[in-house]
C-alpha cells in the first residue's frame, strides 16, 4: 500500500508498506536523507547520537530503523498501526531535514572517531565502513574469510571495522582489507555483550512450518544485510512426519554465486536455528545449484531495500 505524505512541495515523502513484511514501511524522500548506507538500528540503544533515528524510536511501535541515502525503512512492532505511525514518521523525516543538521552522526553524541572511547563504540549493523571507528580485537578469536569459507585466526589487538551484524553474526574488514565472518559467540572479541540466538532452548507449542520460515528470516548472507528467504536462496522447505511425532524438515538452498565457500556456513547456522523450533526433531539441509541463483527469486521487499527496481 503506498501513500503520498503532504508536505511542503519541496519535500516528497511516499510511505510504502511492504507486501512482504506488513511490518514493515519504505519511506521514499525527495531528498538525500544521509548519504552512503545502508545503515541499520536494530533497537533504540543503537540510535544514540543520531537525532532522525532518535526521533523515530520515540515515536510508540517503532522496533527498528534502515537508512539508506533518500529511503527509510521503519519496521513496527505487530501491536502498532500504521494508520497512526506514517504520518508520524513523515513528520519526523521533514523536521530532521529542515533542520541541517545530519540525519545519522558518525559516532555516539558527536564524538569524532579518533576521541571515540573503543568500550564506547556502538555497533549500527549494517555500518559504512568508511565512517565507522575501527575496533580493537579483545583476544584472538576464529573467523571465517568471504567468500571463499577459508578458516583464520584473527589476533588480540588487530583493529577491524564491523559492515554487517545481522542474525547474531558479525561481518567485518580487516586493516589488510579481508573481509571476514565472526561468530555470535566471539562477540566478546569485539568488545559486545556475548550472546547466541542458537543457545535458546526449543520452542513449546505445536508444529508450523511457518515457524520455519521465521527462523529462516533470522539468517543472513554474510554480504547483503538480507536475509536468505527474501534473497530467495530458500529452494525447497518441507516438512515430513515422523514415527515419533515429531518432524523432518527438508530443505534445499543455494548460494547468490556458483561454487560460494560460505555455504556450509549459512547451512550450520540455518540448521541450528531451524532444529530450535517446536515440533522439528531432524533438520536435513543440503546445499544445490541448479537451477542457479538469479536476482528474479528476490522477494519484492528485498529489491525494494536494495533499491533493485
Amino acid at each position: 500500500m503506498s501513500n503520498v505524505l503532504a508536505f511542503e512541495p519541496t519535500i516528497t515523502i511516499r510511505a510504502e508498506t511492504l507486501l512482504a513484511d506488513p511490518d514493515a514501511c519504505k519511506f521514499t524522500v525527495s531528498r538525500t536523507v544521509h548519504p552512503g548506507g545502508p545503515f541499520f538500528f536494530g533497537n533504540k540503544e543503537r540510535a544514540g547520537g543520531s537525532p532522525l533515528v532518535e526521533q523515530l524510536f520515540a515515536l510508540p511501535g517503532v522496533a527498528h530503523v534502515l537508512v539508506t541515502e533518500s529511503v527509510v525503512t521503519v519496521g513496527k512492532e505487530p501491536t502498532a498501526s500504521w494508520s497512526e505511525l506514517k504520518s508520524a514518521i513523515g513528520a519526523a523525516i521533514r523536521t530532521q531535514l529542515l533542520t541541517g543538521v545530519p540525519a545519522i552522526l558518525e559516532t555516539a553524541r558527536g564524538v569524532s572517531d579518533q576521541e571515540a572511547p573503543e568500550a564506547e563504540v556502538r555497533v549500527v549493523a549494517p555500518v559504512n565502513p568508511d565512517r565507522h571507528p575501527k575496533i580493537q580485537l579483545k583476544r584472538d578469536c576464529d573467523a571465517t574469510l568471504i567468500p571463499s569459507g577459508e578458516k583464520l585466526t584473527l589476533s588480540l589487538g588487530e583493529r577491524v571495522v564491523v559492515t554487517q551484524a545481522l542474525g547474531g553474526s558479525f561481518t567485518v574488514r580487516t586493516e589488510v582489507g579481508q573481509l571476514v565472518r565472526i561468530a555470535v559467540f566471539d562477540a566478546d572479541a569485539l568488545g559486545l555483550e556475548r550472546t547466541s540466538e542458537t543457545e535458546a532452548p526449543t520452542e513449546d507449542g505445536p508444529f508450523e512450518l511457518r515457524k520455519v520460515f521465521e527462523k529462516l528470516k533470522t539468517v543472513f548472507d554474510p554480504e547483503i544485510p538480507v536475509n536468505v528467504v527474501d534473497l530467495g536462496l530458500i529452494y525447497v522447505c518441507e516438512a515430513h512426519p515422523l514415527a515419533d511425532g515429531g518432524h523432518r524438515v527438508e530443505i534445499k538452498m543455494s548460494m547468490t554465486a556458483p561454487g560460494c565457500g560460505m555455504g556450509d556456513v549459512l547451512k550450520a547456522d540455518a540448521s541450528a536455528k531451524v532444529q530450535a523450533v517446536a515440533g522439528v526433531t531432524a533438520v536435513d539441509i543440503e546445499i544445490v545449484w541448479e537451477p542457479p541463483w538469479d536476482k528474479s527469486r528476490m522477494s519484492e521487499a528485498a529489491r525494494l531495500q536494495l533499491d533493485m527496481f
